[in-house]
């Protein structure tokens, strides 16, 4: 179920370590007779809602000793060909929990989860999405939101970490496409392509950890109800819910809904 600013109800029921059903899980599934909840990050065959939208992007931000500390696969690329293309469908959640980041308004909690067979932990990928998420410049800036990573029961929403195929599945059944090369949100699912994990894309050539920000802060932003901006003017810093993969049209690249003062970078609203 959906909420009218894009928030989604709790729903996870996934116990910690453990795989969860089949991309096909009622969990992912709308509602019979639905419209479709989401967007592809682009050339989206069915129209995006204000709701929740799609995004593949492009920016920096994280910062050298980020880069540097973070997340399996962060520090080299590996070779295209190796990616797998498709998985079983199932998921590993990342064990234990994390502490609570942000403001006291309302507290959201995820699960993180890595689709099994691709070869990286699923506490790798929860660390930097938690890095993520507390982040001084992140969401929880604004001290309405916060974040609480757990491992099982119900939970508000979660990062799944999966092959093309799965990702193509899963928001496919909302009527998106992800042509096996973008992320997407849909109901509680913020979907990470494993390529994009792994390869980021051409503004990312040099910093995927910062590409991986870039990923959560959006595609979480389209949960929260945020929807596109565009760039607000030339040499200022292109807004997180920017589709930067279509052009900066004069911004600079930028992985963060806030900046170091807490101001809010923001861009005109799109669609």
């Amino acid at each position: 179920m959906v909420l009218a600013g894009g928030l989604a109800l709790r729903g996870a029921t996934e116990s910690s370590g453990g795989s969860t059903d089949p991309a096909g899980a009622s969990s992912s599934a709308p509602p019979a007779g639905s419209s479709p909840a989401g967007g592809t990050e682009e050339g989206s065959t069915a129209a995006p809602t204000k709701e929740r939208e799609t995004e593949r992007e492009k920016g920096k931000g994280a910062g050298k000793d980020e880069r540097e500390k973070d997340g399996k696969g962060a520090g080299e690329k590996p070779d295209p060909d190796s990616i797998p293309s498709s998985g079983p469908g199932t998921f590993a959640t990342a064990g234990g929990g994390g502490d609570l980041v942000g403001g006291s308004g309302r507290t959201l909690t995820y699960v993180v989860q890595v689709e099994d067979g691709i070869g990286i932990p699923a506490q790798d990928v929860a660390a930097e999405v938690e890095r993520v998420l507390a982040d001084e410049r992140g969401w929880t800036a604004d001290g309405k939101v916060g974040f609480r990573r757990v491992s099982g029961g119900a939970s508000d929403f979660r990062v799944r970490l999966a092959t093309a195929g799965t990702v193509d599945d899963i928001c496919g059944q909302y009527g998106l496409d992800t042509g096996g090369e973008v992320n997407c949100n849909v109901g509680q699912d913020v979907m990470v392509n494993l390529k994009r994990w792994l390869l980021a894309t051409q503004y990312y050539a040099d910093d995927v950890t910062s590409y991986r920000a870039l990923i959560i802060n959006h595609e979480v932003g389209h949960f929260l109800g945020h929807g596109h901006e565009g760039c607000p003017g030339a040499g200022r810093p292109a807004p997180v819910m920017m589709q930067q993969i279509k052009g900066l049209h004069g911004c600079r690249t930028n992985v963060w809904p806030y900046d170091a003062d807490g101001r809010a970078v923001t861009g005109p609203a799109i669609g």
